[in-house]
């Protein structure tokens, strides 16, 4: 999961980013940029957006507009020292999916990450930061388009992507797509899928032994 921390005070920052970036998330920052990079990052695809509203130079008001005009699914945390009730339900009203008041336990926000991101640990493979397979429906997307495979093709790649991470032996590939053993038309097929693929570079071969999906996110 991608997260972008919108966060000025740099103690805090700091401490956020490396905690998250420990416990195995993908987490970038923006911290003491000008107002324009800060708007150009969160253009960029981002699962989560955690924002603290009261910035210096930008109103944290419209980060939100602009993420929810640029990522409708994405969802955004806020974080604030403030106690301006208007503030918190102008935010809600404008997309915002949690609050967190400063200060707060980091624990706090850990759990409210995983808790948003547990269902969908559980039924997506993320495989770079632009392509992601759905186990519920057992579908490819890359930008959130399906892509569209041949019938073997779809049996191969479901194959390897049950296995992420591991090497798949030529034999069992070539039963599970086949039903019988016929060396010589896997590579073919691979070579096929590859195309097919606009994330071909996942694919590997493991000295002529088997393939394998290496994510690259």
């Amino acid at each position: 999961m991608k997260i972008l921390l919108v966060e000025d005070d740099e103690q805090l920052n700091n401490f956020i980013t490396d905690t998250f970036r420990k416990i195995g998330y993908s987490i970038d920052t923006c911290r003491g940029q000008s107002n324009k990079k800060i708007l150009k990052g969160i253009e960029n695809r981002y699962d989560l957006f955690i924002v603290d509203v009261n910035l210096p130079d930008i109103n944290g008001l419209e980060i939100i507009k602009k993420i929810k005009t640029n990522h409708k699914k994405a969802k955004i945390f806020i974080i604030s020292g403030e106690d301006n009730i208007n503030t918190i339900l102008k935010a809600y009203e404008l997309g915002c999916d949690d609050y967190i008041k400063k200060p707060f336990d980091l624990r706090e926000l850990i759990v409210k990450v995983n808790n948003l991101f547990k269902e969908k640990l559980q039924t997506q493979i993320n495989i770079t930061d632009k392509c992601h397979y759905c186990k519920k429906l057992n579908l490819l997307y890359h930008n959130d388009e399906i892509i569209i495979f041949t019938k073997k093709e779809a049996v191969l790649f479901e194959v390897l992507i049950n296995n992420v991470g591991n090497m798949v032996n030529n034999t069992i590939i070539e039963t599970e797509v086949w039903g019988v053993n016929t060396k010589g038309h896997l590579r073919q097929l691979v070579s096929k899928l590859k195309k097919t693929l606009p994330c071909k570079d996942i694919i590997h071969n493991h000295s002529n032994l088997g393939y394998g999906i290496i994510p690259t996110e």
